[in-house]
């Protein structure tokens, strides 16, 4: 809706240009040719009415009102024939198109326009009744979108509305149109995958509804197999190439993939290979919940997150497995939001935490050493810490920025 009352906006001036146009164009028309043409007036000049048999066409039109109709097939018609310029028919019939449909848009979304009870507080809980109303809306607004797209191709031949997007930097791809992210898709199967999708969609929202955000080993292990069961109904509508694209794009473990890359550039290929090893790995890498106080349990844990590390590495190379968890990491993560706040060096966030890094591990071989005593011990550590504290602060620049970071959850 956003992008409509943006449209919406700038045709209404191309409306107020387009009555200049009649005034002025018109208003130069050689006299020698008023078989042709006539004068146009704004509504309200001298007017006066066509043949009743209709003959002499829009030749007798003398006003803006006699050009106007809601039959927008008929109003395209009469526009050409007065010679109007194409461009500006079409800024003409949008603007009109577009008032028509925000209306209905409206009338779809009714809820988003009443008034809210704004003292009362807000529902954090999930409610399933409230959740499949929006998907239905959200069905009835593509539906809508649907149907103007194909008025506007029958009226003008091509979707003028979304090359006019291309041409202002909109992706309509993946932005206006609301199954954008099956554009990979022939346009032959979307609907087909979209439908199942929305029947699909009714599960997975009362299974939401059922675990209420506790996601312990029976949750994951029962929305597991449900975004099985997804993959495998897809599998009977795409082929598998086209369904390894959706689960590159749309899956359970897309998701958590791109939540984990933050901040670090990846080529196409690169994407890939770590989808595939983190796929390899699931959620084996980071349950300790799960694990209790089983010490053999939490040691094949570990040891799942080092053999995924040395698979990425293998991968896509030390650099860039190093980059990826540093990404995962809070305090870089923290450090990296204050860098750009701040507008600090590029590298700022890099620093802090190769500091944070060289301090645990100079900590845990100060651990490991039985030839200090405990008071040895205690002194460098103190050390260590003023040590760190220093580069950090020279890292960030100031005092200032330091607090900030140390009051935000930095770590020194």
């Amino acid at each position: 809706m956003r992008i409509s009352l943006i449209i919406l906006l700038s045709l209404a001036t191309d409306v107020v240009l387009a009555l200049v146009w009649f005034r002025v164009d018109y208003a130069a028309s050689p006299a020698s040719d008023a078989s042709a043409k006539t004068t146009i007036t704004a509504p309200g000049a001298g007017q006066s009415a066509p043949p009743a048999d209709g003959t002499a066409g829009l030749a007798t039109q003398n006003s803006w009102s006699d050009l106007q109709t809601d039959d927008l097939k008929e109003f395209v018609r009469r526009l050409r024939a007065a010679g109007c310029p194409e461009e500006t028919i079409k800024d003409l019939v949008l603007a009109q198109l577009n008032r028509s449909y925000s209306v209905k848009q409206r009338a779809i979304w009714q809820n988003n326009f009443n008034p809210n009870d704004y003292w009362k507080p807000y529902k954090q809980h999930f409610d399933p009744a409230e959740s499949k109303k929006n998907r239905e809306r959200s069905h009835q607004m593509r539906d809508l979108q649907k149907s103007k797209t194909a008025l506007i191709v029958e009226l003008f031949g091509v979707d003028v509305e979304k090359q006019r997007l291309k041409e202002e930097g909109i992706d309509y791809e993946n932005g206006w149109n609301f199954d954008g992210n099956l554009t990979f898709l022939p346009e032959s199967k979307r609907d087909a995958v979209q439908k199942y999708l929305d029947g699909f969609q009714d599960k997975e929202q009362e299974f939401y509804a059922s675990v209420q955000g506790s996601w312990d080993a029976d949750a994951r292990a029962r929305q597991k197999q449900l975004e099985q069961e997804k993959m495998a109904g897809l599998a009977q509508i795409l082929t598998p190439d086209e369904v390894r694209e959706y689960a590159l794009r749309n899956s359970q473990m897309a998701s958590q993939v791109q939540s984990e890359i933050r901040g670090v550039d990846l080529t196409l290929d690169q994407y890939k290979k770590l989808f595939d090893i983190r796929s390899k790995y699931g959620d084996s890498i980071y349950n300790y919940g799960d694990a209790g106080n089983d010490a053999d349990a939490i040691k094949q844990i570990d040891q799942n997150k080092k053999d995924l590390q040395s698979d990425i590495a293998a991968a896509l190379g030390a650099g860039k497995a190093q980059e990826l968890e540093r990404a995962q990491d809070y305090n870089y993560q923290q450090v990296n939001s204050l860098a750009n706040h701040y507008d600090l060096p590029a590298d700022t966030a890099t620093k802090v935490y190769d500091f944070k890094s060289a301090a645990e591990k100079a900590v845990q071989d100060l651990s490991a050493n039985t030839d200090l005593t405990p008071d040895q011990q205690q002194a460098a550590r103190a050390q260590i810490k003023t040590e760190t504290e220093q580069a950090v602060k020279t890292a960030l620049g100031s005092d200032k920025i330091y607090k900030h970071y140390m009051n935000n959850g930095g770590w020194c």
